[in-house]
């Protein structure tokens, strides 16, 4: 059984010697609550304290516009139609522009991919790009809103309505599907707090979300709708679909706390929970009203979260791992690649198990150990490979220029520079004697050793762009790149 070690609190993190405030500290607060950063803008962020960067990351999240409509986010089937093209090529263009949102954007990307891990729907299941495209910007809008409201608004969203049956909830022929998962997924666990009563009751509660015209938008039907006295967890009346929400977060908002803040932790701070972090959590999380920026930055800002054992314990998603890739190095690449860029990153992620906007099923994505398997695990390796390549085919004296960054201009110790490219490759990762020595060596390569320390080495020579890059494959191919 796993342990965590994690003894940090959720006061404030002060740094000190013991736990300083680094590189390494940047990159975890960016590769955990974004999508990374540029290594090349590593520095400036020491500049801040790390209270005043979470601060700037929210509110860069909250400032962030909506993505706008391509065009088609309105389109109804006659309009689809009307286009001439097929609605694959549509969604593939969603998730293009969810991939670009992705390489652009920050903490706001990251909680709407964490979101529809959670409010899941699967694309291929009700095959609707705008009803898609809509649900994109519904998760954007929410992400840091209040979550009894989110939790309201999700159910009525119309790629939900259609994935789990809510359209198909009539009062005649009653679809207990959405309100099953309203408790077991979205609220508070299997089998936790609730009957089979309370599901089908609740299910009568949601009837009459059945019109719609042409594959338009979803609307009440009040002829649909199941308009008899109802008793869910223990109340009775003629619910309807706001009564349920109501009902639901005032009867058990311990038990809906308790399971949002446990998801929250194991994919943000560690996938074995700290019990009493948990209870803290859940506590604020009441205290304030179902909001849910003081709650992440309750925790974001915590000694806990910046503690060193909080560190290298998460397993990158495919998604994590390619953009953090193409997003810290920003290397120039041959324009043959560029064109192509965003579909080669999509489409290997979808090799490794991770298609944007449809997850593998209603549960979503498990993540952590699930995205490991001994035939992804050489696709993470390969394709990690791939893109150095290309970056230097693309230019091979950018990596020199980065090395430059990262290193200075005087530093001509092999070791020295391996540790310091190490801070910027993996978060407070002791690395191994043995793993140092062969970095060491394969960063050397074939020029002798007096050649170091004084010896006549620099960071000018003509060596210093292969010497990097056969350091940095090395480094992509050690199990603890694949950790954040």
């Amino acid at each position: 059984m796993a342990l965590n070690c994690n003894n940090g609190t959720l006061s404030l993190y002060v740094p000190d010697q013991n736990n300083p405030w680094d590189i390494p500290k940047v990159l975890f607060i960016f590769r955990r609550l974004g999508f990374s950063i540029k290594f090349t803008d590593v520095k400036d962020q020491l500049n801040k304290n790390p209270n005043e960067l979470i601060d700037q990351l929210f509110d860069d999240a909250l400032n962030t516009p909506l993505t706008p409509n391509p065009g088609w986010a309105n389109f109804n089937n006659s309009d689809f139609q009307a286009s001439g093209i097929n609605r694959g090529a549509f969604f593939r263009d969603h998730q293009k522009i969810v991939f670009n949102d992705f390489l652009n954007n920050g903490l706001r990307e990251r909680l709407t991919l964490f979101w529809s891990n959670h409010f899941v729907t699967e694309y291929y299941m009700y095959n609707h790009p705008a009803y898609a495209f809509r649900y994109y910007n519904n998760l954007q809008e929410n992400v840091l809103g209040n979550f009894k409201e989110f939790v309201r608004k999700i159910g009525l969203d119309d790629a939900m309505l259609m994935y789990l049956n809510g359209f198909d909830n009539k009062n005649n022929a009653p679809n207990e599907n959405y309100s099953r998962e309203l408790f077991e997924l979205f609220t508070l666990g299997e089998g936790n707090g609730y009957t089979q009563y309370d599901i089908t009751e609740t299910s009568r509660s949601l009837t009459g979300y059945n019109s719609r015209q042409n594959g338009g938008p979803i609307n009440f039907n009040p002829n649909r709708f199941d308009d008899g006295e109802k008793t869910i967890f223990g109340r009775t009346g003629n619910w309807d679909y706001d009564d349920v929400i109501n009902i639901l977060f005032e009867e058990k908002s311990d038990l809906i706390s308790s399971f949002i803040c446990t998801k929250i932790y194991k994919h943000f701070v560690s996938p074995v929970i700290d019990n009493q972090i948990i209870t803290e959590l859940s506590s604020y999380f009441i205290q304030n009203n179902f909001e849910l920026l003081p709650l992440f930055k309750k925790l974001f800002k915590s000694e806990h979260f910046f503690n060193s054992d909080a560190s290298n314990v998460i397993i990158k998603s495919p998604i994590d791992l390619m953009v953090f890739i193409e997003k810290e190095f920003a290397f120039t690449k041959p324009n043959n690649f560029t064109d192509n860029l965003n579909n080669y990153l999509r489409a290997r992620t979808m090799d490794m198990g991770q298609q944007i906007l449809n997850p593998v099923d209603v549960a979503g994505w498990q993540e952590n150990q699930d995205w490991i398997s001994t035939g992804t695990l050489p696709m993470r390796w390969e394709f990690g490979d791939y893109l150095l390549n290309r970056y230097y085919a693309g230019d091979k004296n950018q990596f020199r220029s980065l090395l430059s960054y990262m290193i200075g201009d005087n530093d001509d110790n092999p070791e020295s520079i391996v540790r310091t490219v190490k801070k910027y490759m993996f978060c407070n990762y002791e690395i191994l004697q043995d793993e140092l020595n062969d970095a060491i060596s394969i960063f050397k390569g074939d020029i002798p050793d007096n050649y170091f320390d004084g010896g006549g080495w620099s960071i000018k020579d003509n060596t210093v762009p292969k010497q990097f890059y056969d350091l940095l494959r090395f480094f992509v191919t050690l199990p603890e790149f694949q950790l954040k």
